[in-house]
């Protein structure tokens, strides 16, 4: 058996307050004015063919699909879309740059080379976009970038990859009903915290906001002529690149970060399970930005499952095993020693076999 769906679903909402609680120390960022210091590690500027656009960079997944492209193409390469309100801070200013670079995946003064545009001012920026990766973690938001950015997406623009969710075609079976319940309001709880308790929020569920996002995407790339694709997760699992090691909720993040370090891709809208964010922005950002032509429409999920029974009573099992406890050794992630992403070779390997 897996973890129950409610504790999970409770670690979940926990775990995404305390990402968002990440940002709450950090002070202003002041990007005109980035610090400079020595740095041991250099930025490895891979080729890329015109500048990459990364929308729902705010998300867990996005922010480290932000680093790792500024790691990998240097951070001029790269514009994030974060709303005007969210720009300050968006990048630690108030971290040692080491720590920086552990968490981040790339250089300080790398990462503030990156341009930052509100939603409503990036039109020019994707105009001039070879390549675009959609990273919102919640279906309406997807669907909602989608439809606000997609119509500047023009013709010259090599490639768009979407990242959606398991389930899109089987909503009406477990677990996807269940997943697909539309979002409760949030409602504070005991120490202060607000918990998705209330009542519902009025919200399509995620998946319904998911199949409404690739929809507009098949649209506008039928309209526009880009290239369009779409990487599919299991439910999302391990730590965004800002690590709170400080709270108890963390600990199934941590668990996935460490014990479930391996990829398993299939065909379109297959499989359940669980998928590790930073497995999973390492995929968004090589299928976006890769020469050979990636597939139209694949899952990557870290755990396999699938339901003991076909109506869910009985909860599902894993059919994938962990990593290995040798490849396990030295990861700490409390001390933020955490397994490097797949690499892209790996992922090059894992697409051609599929």
């Amino acid at each position: 058996g897996f973890i129950g769906s409610t504790m999970a679903a409770l670690a979940t909402s926990l775990s995404a307050i305390a990402r968002v609680s990440s940002n709450a120390g950090l002070k202003r960022q002041q990007r005109d004015q980035p610090r400079v210091r020595a740095h041991r590690s250099r930025v490895v500027s891979a080729s890329v063919d015109g500048p990459i656009v990364i929308a729902g960079a705010t998300t867990p997944t996005g922010r480290l699909v932000a680093g790792l492209a500024v790691k990998a193409y240097g951070g001029s390469n790269v514009t994030l879309v974060v709303n005007q309100d969210a720009q300050d801070g968006y990048w630690p200013e108030d971290m040692p740059d080491d720590v920086v670079e552990k968490r981040m995946y790339a250089p300080a003064p790398e990462l503030v080379k990156a341009k930052l545009v509100d939603p409503r001012d990036a039109g020019d920026a994707l105009k001039a976009a070879k390549q675009v990766v959609f990273c919102a973690e919640w279906g309406a938001t997807q669907a909602e970038l989608a439809e606000q950015l997609l119509p500047f997406v023009g013709s010259d623009a090599k490639r768009v990859v979407m990242l959606s969710r398991v389930g899109i075609n089987r909503r009406e079976k477990a677990p996807f009903v269940e997943q697909n319940k539309p979002p409760k309001k949030l409602q504070e709880v005991a120490l202060g915290l607000k918990l998705p308790v209330g009542e519902n929020s009025g919200q399509p569920g995620t998946l319904d906001g998911f199949a409404n996002a690739e929809k507009i995407l098949a649209d506008a790339a039928a309209k526009s002529g880009f290239s369009a694709h779409v990487v599919r997760s299991g439910e999302l699992r391990g730590n965004g690149p800002l690590l709170l090691a400080d709270l108890s909720a963390r600990m199934v993040d941590n668990l996935y970060d460490v014990k479930y370090q391996d990829l398993y891709f299939k065909k379109g809208d297959e499989g359940q399970g669980y998928t590790k964010r930073l497995n999973l922005a390492a995929t968004l950002l090589r299928l976006t930005t890769t020469d050979s032509t990636p597939p139209a429409d694949c899952a990557a999920l870290s755990v396999v499952c699938e339901m003991i029974d076909p109506f869910g009573l009985m909860g599902e099992k894993t059919l994938t095993e962990p990593t290995g406890v040798e490849r396990r050794k030295g990861y700490d992630m409390a001390k933020g020693k955490a397994p490097a992403p797949i690499a892209n070779e790996l992922i090059d390997e894992l697409i051609a076999a599929l």
